[in-house]
Order: C-alpha cells, then sequence, then structure tokens
C-alpha cells in the first residue's frame, strides 16, 4: 500500500483519428490526461500536475498533444472533455505542503510494487506467429500478420508499457537478428538511442538459448527503457522488444518481462527447419554401389 506521495494515473478523455507522425497512417488516437495526484493512506487529495496526450492505437506512439491537432481531431461528432485542476479534499493544500523528498522516495519505491499486483496475467496467442505466452489480461492485443515481419503487440490502455513479439527469417545467429531489428521501436523524437546494439548478454527465452541488450534513453523529458531479447527456434528468429516510457513504466517491466519470457512456447515444432547436412561418406565406408564394375575377362 502506497503510505504517502505522488501517484501517476493516465485518464482516457475520448478518441479521435488523426495522422501518426510515428506510424504516418491516419489511425485512432486516444487523447489522454497523464495526471498526477497527491495520495496519503489510500485517499487522493489532489491534481498537481497535467499534461494532455495522443497514443496511437496503431503503433503506441506517445507524444504530447497541440492545440492545432486539437483542433483538427475528428471525433464523430462529440468534444473531448478536459479534466479540471482542482482539489477533491479539503486536506489537498496541507498534503501537497506535507510532500518534500522522503514522501517522493516512498512512492516511488512502492509504485512497482503496486502495479504488479494489478496486473492478471492470462494465457494468450500470438495469432500470427506459431508462439503462445501468459500475458496482462487487460491489455490491448494488436497482431499484424500482413507485415513483414508478423508480430504480435501487447500495449497497456495508456501507451507508456508495451511489448512486441516478432518472427523473422532474414538472419541465422541471434546475434545477426539482433543487428537486424536493433531499431524496430525507436520512434522519431527519441534521444540518445545508439546507432548499432551495445554488448549483449545470454539469456534464456521459452527455454530456447538468446541474446539479450538493454537500452535507455529520452523520449521528451522523461527516462524511457528498452529491452530486446532474441533467440532462434529450428532456424527461424524471434524478437521480443518490452518498451517503457517512464521510471515507474520501466520498473513494472523490469518485472513482467520475465513472466512472460518464461511462459513462452513454440507451438510449431516444426517450422521452417535448417536444411540436413550433406552425408559424406566415412573413409572406411565402401564404394557407392552406383559405381561402374570393372569387367572381368
Amino acid at each position: 500500500m502506497l503510505f504517502a506521495g505522488l501517484r501517476h494515473l493516465d485518464r482516457v478523455r475520448g478518441t479521435g483519428w488523426l495522422d501518426c507522425p510515428n506510424c504516418h497512417e491516419h489511425a485512432a488516437q486516444d487523447v489522454i490526461d497523464d495526471m498526477s495526484f497527491v495520495e496519503a493512506l489510500g485517499y487522493r487529495f489532489a491534481p498537481v500536475a497535467r499534461r494532455r496526450v495522443l497514443v496511437c492505437r496503431r503503433c503506441g506512439f506517445r507524444r504530447k498533444v497541440t492545440h492545432e491537432e486539437m483542433e483538427h481531431l475528428e471525433t464523430g461528432g462529440s468534444s473531448i472533455r478536459r479534466a479540471w485542476m482542482l482539489p477533491v479534499g479539503v486536506l489537498g493544500i496541507a498534503a501537497v505542503a506535507g510532500v518534500g523528498a522522503l514522501v517522493w522516495y516512498v512512492s516511488q519505491s512502492s509504485a512497482n510494487a503496486l502495479a504488479n499486483t494489478a496486473i492478471q496475467f492470462t494465457d494468450q496467442t500470438a495469432q500470427v506467429i506459431p508462439v503462445s505466452f501468459r500475458g496482462p489480461s487487460a491489455w490491448n492485443y494488436n497482431p499484424s500478420g500482413d507485415t513483414d515481419p508478423p508480430y504480435m503487440k501487447v500495449s497497456d490502455a495508456g501507451g507508456r508499457m508495451y511489448f512486441a513479439i516478432r518472427r523473422v527469417t532474414d538472419a541465422v545467429t541471434p546475434q545477426s537478428v539482433l543487428a537486424n531489428h536493433f531499431t524496430d521501436e525507436v520512434g522519431i523524437t527519441t534521444t540518445g538511442f545508439p546507432d548499432k546494439p551495445p554488448d549483449s548478454r545470454p539469456v534464456k527465452v521459452g527455454g530456447q538459448t538468446g541474446v539479450a541488450v538493454r537500452i535507455n534513453y529520452t523520449q521528451g523529458a522523461e527516462n524511457d527503457e528498452q529491452d530486446i531479447y532474441v533467440v532462434g527456434h529450428n532456424g527461424v528468429g524471434y524478437v521480443i522488444t518490452y518498451v517503457a516510457l517512464g521510471d515507474d513504466a520501466i520498473k513494472t517491466m523490469r518485472d513482467l518481462a520475465p513472466i512472460v519470457n518464461d511462459s513462452i512456447k513454440f507451438t510449431n515444432g516444426s517450422e521452417t527447419p535448417p536444411p540436413s547436412p550433406s552425408a559424406s561418406p566415412s573413409p572406411s565406408a565402401s564404394p557407392s554401389a552406383s559405381a561402374s564394375a570393372t569387367p572381368t575377362h
């Protein structure tokens, strides 16, 4: 339980249609108020910060909404409500005054545990690729089988956390797969994302041995993180990329990733296996039966 601190909440105010600057598609955009509240002993006292953002339902890209975008947002004729920054409790001002560095530390250390207890996992299938896994039951599942490579994307309602599972056939070793798909989830506004993968570490995913890297970068003013895992199964590569935007999301995703990774099962045991090595006769092998016999006279 959070004793006292700042609580981060996303409030969905509506959905409209705009051109996404990340995937360049005219797609549904969730209008979200990214709000911070003072909270103590389970009681939310007052909002202290609010930022309105758009989250693309197609690619999960999150950005601050502009006045021009709100003017051109196609919402089917209904306006999108705005959240009021008013105290909701008589002790709001006192609570704000009493929150200091110690309260902030407590809130940060407790946020991850609170988020994880709220996540329930259920058995899922990747639908467009031969993989099953345990995923968060309340998250959004977006399979895409008409892309190259095909993938399943799983995201929370606010778009601050998601992971994508891809099935790739354009490389052989985990290192080459990693190099080819290192920037698949990089947005156009990221800062500090390296051009090539850092040194990898060995990992196990779904019982298969592979490699993983962790990248810390920024998208706007907050800390962001990607954890990329690569494994092979019968000559086919799989890339699982976990994306977290903000410190609270990073803590939650670091705990979520091992649960998903350990639960992954490859449901097609004979998919595109590598070719069998050509047989070569041993030194003691007898001559081939097809060889011409030496005539006798």
